[in-house]
């Protein structure tokens, strides 16, 4: 079913003549963003010129077609520019992929498996032996020919954040005790607790203005939205969770907000 909601007004606004169309956590949810590409199309104003299709992160991990979802946007919608932000669920994979020794890897390795990383394993439909059954070495090989080279560097594409205008998208929020350069200075493969790609309460419960009026759009905490608030919008409303996925078109000083949820 889909839902697209009359546009309304907000304080921010992308730049001139685009439509930026953001998209909450897919998760694996192939089906979900198939059935919300048409959707899309119904919201983009006939003015619109160029138009950016922003993935606010966690494309994969927990849905059941984490690979076909990665396919997608790698050959491209349509005609437009897709931009796909580096969710917590990718940092973790990538974590996995950049350890630096035996510990390291065993340690991250079962924290991404743990975490929704299985599902996407399973959908590779190649078996990885136990690690305990082989040397870190071989194991990594392994997970780096069931990905496929082609899918580590387009994960590696993936970007911190993405901003027109005042609108600034972010997987996970912002630290508001920090100006933006110092939040997007951070390596994107740290997962401390105000991370961009983690950060939870202490943007959740900022109330304020963000630095330079940024009208902040993100993903990673899920809720039954989505969640509109003065100076922000969340749109994970749980793809995985209940088959409900979100996005909004943002066009001068209007948002529309549109939903596909499973049959």
């Amino acid at each position: 079913m889909q839902i697209i909601r009359k546009p309304f007004p907000i304080k921010g606004t992308p730049e001139p003549d685009l439509a930026l169309v953001a998209i909450g956590d897919i998760h694996g949810r192939f089906d979900l963003l198939q059935e919300i590409i048409p959707c899309i199309k119904k919201t983009i104003p006939e003015k619109a010129k160029r138009i950016d299709l922003v993935l606010l992160g966690d494309v994969i991990d927990r849905g059941d077609a984490a690979i076909e979802v990665l396919d997608l946007l790698h050959d491209g919608i349509e005609n437009w520019n897709i931009i796909p932000l580096l969710g917590n669920h990718e940092q973790l994979l990538l974590r996995v992929l950049n350890a630096s020794s035996e510990k390291s890897y065993r340690s991250k390795w079962a924290m991404w498996r743990g975490n929704g990383g299985l599902s996407t394993l399973e959908n590779l439909q190649i078996k990885i032996p136990p690690l305990a059954k082989l040397e870190v070495s071989q194991h990594r090989s392994d997970l780096v020919q069931a990905l496929g080279q082609r899918r580590i560097d387009y994960l590696n594409t993936f970007v911190s954040h993405y901003r027109s205008g005042n609108i600034l998208c972010v997987h996970g929020g912002i630290d508001p005790q920090k100006s933006l350069k110092e939040n997007f200075s951070a390596h994107k493969l740290d997962n401390s607790d105000t991370h961009w790609a983690w950060i939870r309460n202490e943007f959740l419960d900022f109330d304020q203005a963000f630095e330079d009026n940024c009208f902040i759009v993100h993903g990673h905490t899920v809720i039954p939205g989505p969640k509109l608030e003065p100076h922000r919008i969340g749109l994970d409303t749980g793809a995985c969770l209940y088959g409900v996925l979100t996005g909004a078109t943002f066009f001068n000083h209007e948002m529309t907000v549109f939903q596909v949820t499973q049959d």
